[in-house]
């Protein structure tokens, strides 16, 4: 038997040890109340509309409603509890918190019930999560990543819970003094000692972690700096020598007046344009860059390969999407409207690169996880309304950008214009968009566009925009829409409209690979 309970915790430091994790689930309850019907809304702006049909079907907003409103109970009733039970000694005070805890236990188990439901409808109607197939496992791995929080509360509850039968606090609230241990003595008696069998204890504790570390060593291991894939650049001879071809206008030859084909008199009276000279010079002047995907396919065959000469051998073209706080991040990059997906399979047919099967999506935190020299060399962004960018993701972005990467961004509503415009004024102070000029080289390599970008839908403008360091565009700002006119049936524009969208995005993820290999060679040497 255990002796008896030693003093070891002041009487006026229990009551608030005991109460204020009361307190601090007031607190909880209030941010939920405050936040979970925003954020399932955003989370919902970024899905397909089955997605959304299904959810709307089933009632999962109304749980949601219904989850809102008990956050609220919770804020008023956890708040009045902590606030009786502060400095109270008296039984009922004691009572009163082992009913509240029990209270707490019967909200994680609700908080289980809303995420089982709906993660069991993704599961049930093989529903797609930012343009990703869902699956048991990822499933599990999404149900862990939202209860996590609420499972460690429960056991800290729990914790507290125990506590309050050992015999020290118990005295405290009645008043009664007695020797033998109570039930919480002997609870954290048996773990110290392991019990009447320590070696079966340690053994089956053993167990139990390497069993658990094996379940939850995939989740920590994705947060964990540095889980991010290397970004590898296809290697090659030439990276645009394969994509276009120069072509020489041929001029019609002037006609030649005679009075008799036999005659040796005529009368042809040259010009200036007829010296070979400004032959020459015209020449010269009105050659063309034409892109050719044929070339690229013809050109395999030769022992020359498209490819930056000091990029990596089997290296695929990856589209990276940045997550951001705001509306709209995600818009068209769904398996119906399938925006990434277009462009990944235009890029293949046009450059002849291996493509990945999917585009991928980043918070701006992970920019700061890759190595030097192996970054994503663009970024993609897009939005329809408000940003909310906190000063250390400004800061990773700012870093990421200035060490040779580019910020590629469409413009999909005139709201995410203000706010984008106000964005890049926080993210470069004293910089503002310029206006990309027409014979700027971007829009020379590989497919020409002589008057810039196709401006498309204009929401803020129909020049393309960019932030510019040295040679090179730091940020490349379209603000017409680009990425619509990439959506499965093109929103309606014309199909010579969209082949030329796509082309313009060849032509800046070409710059930004181009400058950024340039920029990073001394990290991949």
């Amino acid at each position: 038997m255990p002796g008896p309970v030693k003093k070891s915790y002041s009487d006026k430091n229990i009551p608030i040890l005991l109460s204020l994790p009361i307190g601090l689930l007031s607190v909880l309850c209030l941010f939920l109340a405050m936040n979970l019907s925003p954020m399932y809304a955003r989370f919902l702006e970024g899905q397909t509309e089955k997605f959304r049909a299904i959810f709307l079907n089933e009632a999962f907003g109304a749980l949601l409603n219904t989850s809102t409103v008990l956050a609220w109970v919770g804020v008023v009733f956890f708040f009045l509890v902590f606030v009786v039970t502060l400095h109270s000694k008296k039984y009922f005070a004691l009572s009163l918190l082992r009913k509240t805890w029990i209270v707490s236990y019967l909200g994680i188990a609700f908080c289980i019930f809303v995420v089982s439901r709906g993660t069991g409808l993704i599961l049930e109607h093989t529903l797609f999560i930012d343009g990703a197939e869902q699956d048991n496992v990822t499933i599990f791995l999404l149900r862990l990543d939202l209860l996590w929080r609420p499972l460690l509360i429960g056991l800290f509850m729990a914790f507290c819970h125990i506590f309050s039968w050992r015999r020290r606090v118990i005295t405290l609230y009645t008043g009664q003094e007695q020797d033998a241990p109570a039930v919480g003595d002997r609870f954290f008696e048996n773990l110290r000692t392991h019990g009447d069998d320590p070696e079966f204890r340690k053994s089956l504790l053993g167990s139990s972690f390497v069993h658990l570390a094996l379940v939850i060593a995939p989740f920590l291991l994705s947060r964990l700096t540095g889980c991010v894939t290397p970004y590898e650049v296809p290697k090659g001879d030439d990276p645009v020598l394969q994509l276009v071809q120069i072509v020489q206008p041929k001029k019609p030859p002037k006609k030649r007046h005679v009075l008799n084909p036999k005659s040796a008199i005529s009368f042809y009276i040259p010009d200036l344009d007829d010296s070979e000279i400004m032959k020459e010079v015209e020449q010269l002047t009105q050659v063309q860059h034409v892109a050719d995907p044929s070339a690229v396919h013809a050109a395999q065959t030769t022992s020359r390969k498209t490819g930056w000469p000091d990029g990596t051998e089997k290296a695929v073209f990856r589209f990276i999407r940045l997550e951001f706080a705001g509306s709209g991040w995600n818009d068209g990059m769904n398996p119906t409207e399938a925006s990434d997906i277009n462009f990944l399979n235009e890029f293949r047919k046009a450059t002849g690169f291996k493509v990945a099967q999917q585009s991928e999506s980043h918070p701006i935190s992970a920019l700061a996880k890759y190595p030097k020299g192996f970054a994503p060399p663009f970024v993609f962004m897009t939005g329809d309304g408000n940003m909310r960018i906190s000063g250390s993701e400004m800061e990773v972005l700012r870093r990421y950008l200035m060490d040779g990467s580019m910020l590629f961004v469409d413009c999909s509503s005139p709201a995410f214009d203000r706010n984008f415009r106000a964005f890049i004024r926080a993210l470069f102070p004293g910089e503002e968009l310029k206006v990309i000029s027409d014979d700027d080289p971007i829009y020379q390599t590989p497919f020409v566009f002589p008057h810039g970008a196709p401006p498309l839908w204009h929401h803020g403008g129909r020049r393309a925009l960019g932030v510019r360091r040295g040679n090179r565009w730091m940020v490349f700002y379209h603000p017409g829409d680009l990425h619509d006119a990439w959506k499965t049936g093109h929103s309606g524009v014309k199909p010579e409209i969209a082949r030329q969208s796509y082309q313009i995005g060849v032509n800046i993820v070409f710059h930004a690979f181009t400058h950024y290999m340039d920029a990073t060679r001394k990290y991949r040497k």
